[in-house]
């Protein structure tokens, strides 16, 4: 049995945490790596986030996302997927709460 040595939920504090959670449908978090990392997010500067492990989205979860983030910056579904394939999607650390196992440390 393989089980990852970390894990990712949405931080019920969030301001975001429910436009999030309508789009996982959950509280899991797929993300490439427990490791954030800051950017800029339009204007605002070094921001620290994870990157959502997009191939771990099952088809309703990519739509929601899409969907979503069509509506909120009025760019076109097209563009959306284009964006997403290119560039990835980030969350912002404060969405999201990472644990480790505890083999992570042995």
């Amino acid at each position: 049995m393989s089980r990852r040595l970390w894990d990712a939920i949405l931080s019920s504090s969030s301001p975001r945490f429910q436009d999030w959670q309508k789009i996982l449908g959950s509280v899991q978090v797929p993300i490439t790596s427990p490791k954030s990392f800051r950017t800029n997010l339009g204007p605002e500067q070094g921001v620290e986030v994870y990157m959502l492990d997009l191939e771990r989205l099952d088809f309703k979860q990519r739509e929601r996302l899409k969907q979503f983030v069509s509506e909120k910056f009025g760019i076109r579904l097209r563009d959306v997927e284009q964006v997403l394939e290119h560039d990835g999607f980030p969350i912002r650390a404060e969405d999201v709460i990472v644990s480790y196992d505890l083999r992570a440390f042995l």
